[in-house]
């Protein structure tokens, strides 16, 4: 949304907002919902919601009457909004006469008391809550090096305004809202639809390659099996003329029993002739006792590969999200045993396994719902944590600003109370574990990236919301005692 579109809305929420007050607060990945009513001239109950929408690819603000569902478990930003906010009045919202920064002003009367603050001057926008009072940050979402929490919020340094066109200058009142709520909500439908369908795709192709692999190895072992009845047959003629073989030779050439024809036969000549007959012989064995096992394995596979294909056929001809929900049974059904038996990363691999034996880059601790929770153990071990020992969806968290241990919570969503207690986790392993308190980053692993040339541990992340996380000796002390020997 450019400063002219900004400008336009921000006009439009403060005549049509004027005086509503605060009854829902919720949010949503880089959204924050505003649920919000007043009563009309003839005292009838007006509802509406205001969309903050904060992602790097879009940062829009605009009215809706049709909120979107908001996860189980709110983020702490929003229960911190919903602490000091609820109830209270929209006084105005404003735009910065110089760039996009955009000021919602929130009390009772016209007694300004907190303000949200939505810079969208990059492509990492950041929210602020603020006491209008004294401009202290209360709470933040983005990552900020001196602007942090209790502290006075500093506005940044002004970028150029690029004003730009506004899609829906010709539109006033109730046409403008149901303009930019059809657009945005088609926008939302069409982004959703592209993640998801990347998402299966690649669930989908991972599984067919990974199949047609099988195929390929299979087919290997079947040519070695049925090889091994050609290493029956060396056998049996060096068992015949063993007599003629002499020590320690690489290879022999001895006459086949039906036709006569000489067969080269290669030998090794660290064994004796009976020790090269027994090894032919062994092993010949345990390949043609393999060989129905095989074949049935090849067949079950090429019959896996013809559904994942058909499958992918139709996944193809699904043009809306719930075209591609229909298919998520039989896509779920083919792909998740796939998923399961797949490592998740490379120490979970056998090798990996044996060569770090000796050493485990974390310390695996319980939540109190049982949630598993992994702390790095040092710098080196933090990148291990991070990048070879965690999924894309699980939760990362780390002291803001502050040296410490790289913390991941293996759940895409947990729960308040496991949020908090990785959180303490993360101050307790830091620079500054005997503090009161401190601020912790909250995002997901697959937006944490290594910085190239930087030192061991240190990443840059994106998306990410801060808490505010109070030490709490008796809460820690329980979860210490469920770390894994």
């Amino acid at each position: 949304m450019n400063y002219t579109e900004l400008e336009h809305v921000t006009q439009h929420l403060n005549f049509s907002l004027q005086n509503a007050v605060i009854e829902q607060i919720a949010d949503g990945s880089c959204r924050l919902q505003i649920g919000l009513h007043r009563y009309t001239d003839i005292e009838q109950k007006h509802r509406t919601f205001i969309v903050i929408d904060f992602k790097a690819s879009h940062l829009d603000i605009y009215p809706t009457r049709y909120p979107k569902k908001a996860p189980a478990v709110p983020q702490a930003f929003t229960m911190l909004l919903r602490k000091y906010l609820m109830g209270l009045r929209i006084i105005a919202i404003r735009l910065a006469a110089d760039d996009r920064i955009l000021f919602i002003d929130f009390g009772c009367d016209q007694d300004i008391q907190y303000s949200l603050i939505a810079e969208f001057t990059g492509c990492a926008p950041k929210i602020f809550f603020i006491d209008a009072e004294n401009q202290q940050i209360l709470g933040l979402i983005g990552d900020e090096e001196e602007r942090i929490i209790h502290t006075e919020y500093v506005r940044p340094e002004t970028n150029l305004i690029k004003t730009g066109t506004d899609r829906f200058a010709q539109l006033k009142g109730s046409a403008y809202e149901t303009a930019l709520d059809e657009w945005y909500t088609s926008r939302d439908n069409r982004e959703a639809y592209e993640s998801e369908h990347a998402a299966q795709q690649k669930r989908l192709k991972r599984s067919i390659s990974r199949t047609t692999r099988l195929i390929a190895s299979l087919n290997a072992d079947l040519d070695k099996a049925e090889a091994a009845k050609h290493e029956k047959q060396e056998a049996d003629i060096l068992n015949a003329y063993a007599y003629q073989v002499k020590k320690g030779a690489s290879s022999v050439d001895l006459p086949d029993f039906e036709t006569g024809a000489p067969v080269h036969i290669l030998l090794d000549p660290s064994l004796s002739i009976r020790g090269n007959i027994d090894k032919k012989y062994n092993h010949a064995k345990r390949m043609l006792k393999a060989l129905p096992q095989i074949e049935n394995r090849l067949l079950k596979a090429m019959e896996r590969r013809d559904l994942l294909e058909a499958l992918y056929n139709k996944f193809t001809q699904a043009q809306t999200i719930e075209a591609i929900g229909a298919l998520r049974s039989e896509i779920d059904t083919l792909c998740l045993a796939d998923e399961k038996a797949r490592p998740s990363s490379k120490s979970d691999r056998p090798t990996a396994q044996i060569k770090n034996a000796e050493h485990q880059p974390y310390r695996v601790f319980t939540a109190s719902d049982g949630t598993r929770i992994l702390v790095g153990k040092s710098a080196s071990d933090n990148d291990d944590l991070t990048f070879h020992n965690a999924r894309g969806n699980d939760t990362w968290l780390h002291v803001c600003q502050v040296p410490g241990s790289h913390v991941v919570v293996k759940h895409p969503n947990p729960t308040q109370e496991t949020l908090i207690e990785a959180a303490l986790l993360a101050l307790h392993y830091s620079k500054i574990a005997q503090s009161s308190g401190a601020e912790i980053h909250v995002t997901q692993v697959k937006y944490v990236r290594k910085i190239k040339g930087a030192p061991a541990g240190k990443v840059e992340i994106r998306g990410e919301k801060s808490i505010h996380i109070r030490r709490d000796e008796k809460k820690l002390a329980k979860l210490l005692a469920t770390m894994e020997s």
